[in-house]
């Protein structure tokens, strides 16, 4: 096996390489689906594979995988997805009518739906990881999305700065967007929640044994 330069840029051509095949099985099924069933058992199966190279398996048959991912996550993952639509168009709506009110009270409820947009984005940031992590019930992924993204500031952080500096790159080569657009983000995502999960089961995280198989 090649080893320093050549070997490092080998590698990476090989993980450029899954990424962009994975961002395009990851499209595929969603306009299968028709994007309104499509998107979120292709998001979600996208993370499972994700989450395993991240435990070693880089050797997967990625299209049988996705698919039997796809049709397993279908109904929850559909369910938890539309769940978060749903909430996120009642804040939206909600802070729209609390800044078109005059006063303190419009201010409060304003700063209110602020704090909860914050819980929202770390919700939305953490769900998926923890789906294809954690096998509890449907709602209680949100739960453990919501009590992991506050208890690892640090890696929500650092998540957040990484999906900024993919946005601030994919500005300036917009061709990475359609070949890496999926596949690159959410590898940020499960890439550093997988660390705090890995950093939380240390400190025996109640029923963190409990992992999707």
């Amino acid at each position: 096996m090649e080893t320093g330069l050549s070997g490092g840029l080998y590698k990476a051509c090989i993980w450029l390489a899954r990424l962009a095949y994975l961002n395009l099985l990851w499209l595929l099924f969603t306009f299968a689906g028709l994007v309104v069933v499509g998107f979120f058992p292709a998001t979600a199966a996208m993370f499972k594979i994700e989450r395993k190279w991240l435990e070693g398996e880089e050797e997967l048959p990625l299209f049988s995988v996705f698919v039997e991912e796809c049709k397993k996550s279908f109904l929850t993952a559909n369910l938890l997805g539309y769940l978060l639509v749903l909430f996120g168009l009642l804040l939206v709506i909600n802070y729209r009518l609390a800044t078109a009110m005059d006063g303190v009270a419009g201010d409060m409820i304003g700063f209110f739906l602020l704090g909860l947009g914050v819980v929202y984005v770390i919700v939305v940031a953490y769900l998926y990881p923890v789906y294809v992590y954690y096998d509890v019930k449907s709602l209680d992924h949100i739960k453990y999305a919501l009590v992991i993204g506050v208890s690892s500031p640090v890696v929500t952080l650092l998540m957040v700065v990484g999906i900024i500096l993919f946005i601030y790159f994919s500005s300036v080569f917009p061709g990475v967007i359609p070949v890496y657009g999926g596949s690159f983000l959410s590898f940020i995502l499960m890439g550093f929640s997988y660390s705090a999960f890995k950093r939380l089961e240390q400190k025996h995280l109640p029923q963190a044994d409990e992992r999707v198989g």
